[in-house]
């Protein structure tokens, strides 16, 4: 018996152990779900302008990945209802990203938080840029006929249907009719604005000559007078009238183009407002609105090279949650995911106030020239 005792004893040992891995693992499981399942999850919350929906799409999939105790809730807009949704409709949200940077200081710097002294925001971080492209599918009206040369000649025949972005509510539409104007201009094709535009609608959009510059009024409600000419709220709105046939043309950004796979015209550098280097002539055409609602706040733009911006409103309910997803975005899996959706972010992203910007993130942007 006794030549087995160590046998035995050693049986009871890893029994033991057996035992003891058993019930640290069912403890470490029962804390993982605990923790990670039947926990609440936090909710992050970020509007952002439509023509990042597509990449946003694959960022939040893997940023969920990533912090799987977060759930990432994106809702896309028009860039001027973007902001608004924060400054005037008192929604509380954790990050903003709008296809044009330069609203935020407009919108947010002077507003304030209700029942505070604080402004919504004192701060952008500009993160990528894009160009405008006219798209169109094979199904198109002189889809076989139109190229880079003749593109804006093919557009005013009475036949061919046009889509833009509305003014009123997104970039991409007061963007759009500011390049209209500027083919006007490098064309030296007369008319072009009011064909396309403004005999188009009621009442018009007009363009005033003043000088080399151009000044474009638009009024607060615009209808369209016959088929022509369609606004939209959104370029995924445009973007679903051409792929079903609605539309034959659509002035959209090139990103947008590549992700949808549309056929597209490259439109001239002093057109597409996506060449920093003709800034000079971007700036010659101005966009001043009539709205009575805007009376306090004026969102006149001139133009100006497309630029994307982000911030983080100072009323987010997860600031330091907004910081990793940022985080995330400009130097991590957000990144190539955005590179893979034809759309590269910066490196490094750039800033109007280094001083305002998180601590977290500031080895990834620089103080603007």
């Amino acid at each position: 018996m006794k030549d087995n005792e160590p046998t035995l004893k050693r049986i009871h040992i890893a029994v033991a152990v057996i035992a003891v891995v058993v019930l640290l693992a069912s403890t470490y499981f029962f804390v993982v779900n605990y923790v990670f399942v039947n926990q609440p999850k936090q909710t992050l919350r970020i509007h952002c302008a439509t023509s990042l929906q597509f990449p946003f799409a694959s960022v939040e999939e893997d940023f969920e990945t990533a912090y799987p105790n977060v759930d990432v809730q994106i809702e896309g807009h028009g860039t001027i209802q973007v902001i608004r949704h924060v400054t005037e409709l008192g929604q509380n949200n954790d990050l903003l990203f709008v296809a044009d940077y330069g609203l935020i200081p407009v919108m947010m710097y002077d507003t304030k938080i209700p029942d505070s002294d604080e402004s919504f925001a004192d701060y952008y971080i500009r993160f990528a840029t894009n160009r405008l492209v006219l798209a169109y599918t094979d199904n198109s009206m002189y889809a076989d006929e139109i190229n880079a040369d003749n593109w804006y000649s093919v557009l005013v025949r009475p036949e061919v249907t046009l889509g833009l972005g509305n003014p009123q509510v997104a970039s991409i539409g007061y963007r759009a009719i500011t390049a209209i104007q500027l083919a006007e201009n490098y064309y030296d094709a007369p008319h072009l604005f009011h064909d396309l535009i403004s005999a188009n609608l009621s009442p018009p959009i007009n363009s005033i000559a003043n000088g080399e510059a151009y000044t474009i009024i638009v009024p607060e409600v615009q209808n369209p007078k016959g088929d022509k000419l369609k606004l939209r709220t959104s370029e995924v709105d445009l973007t679903a009238l051409l792929d079903s046939g609605h539309l034959d043309y659509c002035l959209i950004y090139l990103s947008n183009a590549l992700q949808y796979g549309f056929n597209y015209i490259e439109l001239p550098d002093e057109v597409n407002m996506g060449s920093p280097q003709h800034q000079n002539v971007y700036e010659k055409v101005e966009v001043i609105y009539e709205h009575q609602r805007f009376a306090t706040i004026s969102l006149d733009r001139t133009g100006e090279n497309i630029y994307y911006g982000v911030t983080i409103p100072k009323n987010a309910p997860h600031p330091d949650l907004a910081e990793k997803f940022l985080e995330f975005l400009l130097d991590g899996t957000g990144k190539h995911d955005f590179e893979l959706a034809h759309h590269p972010v910066f490196s490094p992203s750039f800033t109007d106030n280094l001083g305002a910007v998180p601590e977290s993130l500031k080895s990834l942007v620089v103080l603007e020239p």
